[in-house]
């Protein structure tokens, strides 16, 4: 559990880290829930001079008569006549005069009361208003450097590390998880941070109403958090697993997508419509176990809600009739206690279990991020300028996992020589010349250019000086410009239409109503 817990803190301060660079939004935002949750208390607080009021203004004092009664009885006088004048006069000018100083008092009472309130209300507006914006502009400022983050991370891994990992699963990741971490940062802000503000204000105002009845709220923290840490490790481990497959269901329709043209060919649509149904299937028991811990937390905090404000109203009348307390400290403590603190115990205990259900969306963006590059610089690496001998392979064996594709490779290609390697599918003709980009590392061996080890060798440098036609056509959703300028950032646009001509589409480009700056579709669909 401890272990549990520790993680849960690290992952917090990890994503609370990513606020650092708008620490002045931040601190903006933290101002402002304190402000709001301050004067929020202060409205709360007026309950209690208005009951007091309501109370004291409805009572008449009789005390008075009452005293000059009982003297009379204990001196044995005790007439009708003296029963029908104090009567007579309860009735008639005192209590008229009584009700009349009261109801203006009441009246004066009520109209300050009233007034105060007014006055509070546009701050409560402001302040709500602001920490709502602020805390938004900096969560959503948060995701957008951890998408950019996670993107540029993933760009400079091998080739190997993306064949490693299906493509649906990152996508889900960099989508569906982020979109989780979202809604955990969602609750950072507003259960984590401004909910114990209001437990604290809460705190306090119940205190001063009445501390004997403040003690009382002590004994709901146990019995609402032994519960919300047994429910939230099983939502944040189905909540891992549910992410998984939800990764396995993006990856499925990717695939199926993609290959549209395959299915239709061979009549696959009930196979791939099955296959789907299934994977689907599998994520929704297991979202369906995340609901069930999730229900299961938030029904047993409200039932340990219910049951403090009962006890609460019991108790609190109690003291009320000893004297102990008045109306108004009561009324007071119970809106503060309803309102404030089990309210924000109640959002601290539903949250515990959201938040690890985005904790595991967060797991799985980090886990990406604490991901290195297999292949990267040497601290010693140089610039190459230019090729001037040539590319010679040596020793150079190779492996896919424990199936060795290259033995023990021994090439020397000299500058300005052409050579064609040829073999049977599957020998590692591609693989052997993917060794050159520094795609994937030798298993032992080295390539050296110009009796360079290329690892010796800065990947930019080195990547300069080579051309590569693949075998797989590919073209992004973007201009035939665009497209063509990925070989050379900086031609110029006869150089663009050099290039074009060379690859014998210049004719067919510029037919087109929008020419070069016709967008080719994803994977050049809309080419043919």
């Amino acid at each position: 559990m401890l272990k549990n817990k520790n993680n849960m803190i690290s992952e917090c301060a990890r994503l609370f880290s990513y606020a650092k660079p708008h620490w002045k939004m931040f601190a903006l935002t933290l101002m402002c829930m304190g402000l709001f949750t301050l004067f929020n208390g202060a409205q709360l607080a007026l309950v209690k001079p208005v009951i007091d009021r309501l109370i004291r203004g409805g009572t008449i004092d009789f005390s008075s008569e009452e005293h000059s009664i009982q003297k009379q009885k204990d001196s044995g006088v005790i007439a009708d006549n003296l029963k029908k004048k104090a009567v007579g006069k309860i009735k008639g000018t005192v209590f008229m005069s009584k009700l009349d100083k009261l109801s203006k008092k009441m009246t004066s009472s009520f109209t300050y009361i009233g007034v105060l309130a007014a006055i509070i209300a546009p701050f409560i507006f402001a302040f709500y208003y602001s920490q709502q914006y602020l805390k938004s502009y900096v969560m959503w400022s948060v995701l957008i450097d951890i998408r950019n983050q996670l993107c540029e991370h993933l760009l400079p891994q091998s080739l190997s590390y993306f064949e490693d990992r299906r493509s649906g699963d990152l996508i889900s990741r960099l989508t569906n998880d982020i979109t989780t971490t979202q809604y955990g940062l969602m609750m950072l802000f507003d259960s984590i941070i401004l909910q114990p503000m209001r437990l604290l204000c809460g705190l306090g105002l119940a205190f001063y109403f009445s501390w004997k009845l403040s003690l009382l709220t002590f004994v709901a923290f146990p019995l609402i958090i032994i519960p919300v840490l047994i429910f939230g490790r099983k939502i944040k481990k189905y909540g891992m697993k549910s992410l998984k497959h939800l990764g396995e269901l993006t990856d499925a329709m990717k695939e199926m997508f993609t290959g549209i043209r395959i299915v239709k060919a061979f009549k696959m649509e009930n196979e791939e419509s099955m296959e789907f149904r299934n994977i689907n299937s599998r994520f929704f028991k297991r979202m369906m176990q995340t609901v069930k811990a999730k229900a299961l937390n938030t029904s047993t905090t409200e039932f340990i809600y219910s049951l403090g404000l009962a006890a609460i109203i019991i108790l609190g009348g109690y003291v009320v009739s000893t004297n102990r307390i008045t109306p108004g400290e009561l009324g007071g403590f119970v809106a503060v206690t309803g309102f404030m603190i089990l309210t924000s115990i109640k959002k601290l205990a539903k949250c515990y279990g959201n938040l690890q259900e985005s904790l595991a969306g967060a797991s799985r963006v980090f886990e990406l991020l604490d991901q290195k590059p297999s292949i990267t610089d040497h601290p010693d690496a140089i610039e190459l300028k230019k090729i001037e001998k040539g590319i010679a392979f040596k020793n150079v064996s190779f492996s896919y996992d424990s199936t060795l594709v290259l033995r023990d490779i021994n090439l020397t290609v000299d500058k300005g020589q052409i050579i064609a390697i040829v073999g049977e599918s599957g020998a590692g003709k591609s693989t052997l010349l993917d060794l050159i980009p520094r795609f994937y590392e030798p298993l032992s061996g080295t390539i050296e250019i110009d009796g360079i080890d290329i690892n010796l060798i800065k990947c930019d440098s080195l990547l300069e000086q080579i051309a590569i036609v693949s075998q797989q056509t590919f073209l992004f959703n973007r201009s035939f410009t665009a497209n063509i300028l990925c070989g050379r950032r900086d031609a110029s646009f006869e150089e663009i239409e050099d290039a074009a001509r060379a690859a014998n589409i210049h004719d067919f480009i510029i037919d087109l109503p929008k020419g070069y700056d016709t967008i080719v579709g994803e994977q050049g669909v809309k080419l043919s």
